[in-house]
């Protein structure tokens, strides 16, 4: 009877140690923070508060894409303002793709913009909340490698203000 505990002792203490010595994370550690220089964290418009940022996966026409994401509080709102950056090779394939989601629209979404001295499009798209239907705004454009989508607020003067700040 001896012999079997001491066994199974062996077992157990082996199996906790073998399972300690298992990294699943690759090297990186689950609540570090993403960071990305086109997401700010200071110097925000008023109004705002910078909450997060992490990697995500976001539905543009058909495709899953990777994105960082920066989440932030508006005073005036009770949502939250979304900045994603995807990094990409071909950004301006990514605006057709996203632009290509509102062709049956019945209305013009699409208004084009000044943002930080370039071309940006504001995106106007609706939901239905509380049986009412409301009107919400995005900002899309490219840089180099990135294309970068700023919004759902139901102010588009926020959505443009928050934009801004990426200074990109």
């Amino acid at each position: 009877m001896y012999k079997k505990i001491i066994i199974l002792s062996i077992f157990i203490i082996t199996s906790i140690l073998i399972s300690g010595c298992i990294d699943t994370n690759n090297g990186s550690r689950g609540n570090e923070t993403i960071k990305s220089d086109m997401i700010p964290t200071i110097n925000l418009p008023a109004g705002f508060t910078y909450l997060d940022a992490h990697e995500t996966q976001v539905d543009i026409g058909n495709t899953s894409q990777k994105a960082i994401e920066g989440i932030y509080r508006s005073k005036t709102e009770d949502d939250e303002i979304y900045i994603q950056i995807f990094d990409i090779e071909n950004p301006q394939t990514l605006i057709d793709e996203y632009k290509s989601q509102y062709k049956d629209a019945n209305y013009d979404p699409f208004t084009e913009i000044t943002i930080n001295g370039h071309k940006a499009t504001q995106v106007k798209y609706y939901i239905t909340r509380n049986g009412k239907q409301l009107s919400k705004y995005n900002i899309i454009w490219t840089t180099t490698n990135s294309m970068i989508k700023v919004g759902g607020s139901e102010d588009s003067q926020k959505v443009i203000e928050l934009a801004a700040a990426t200074n990109s």
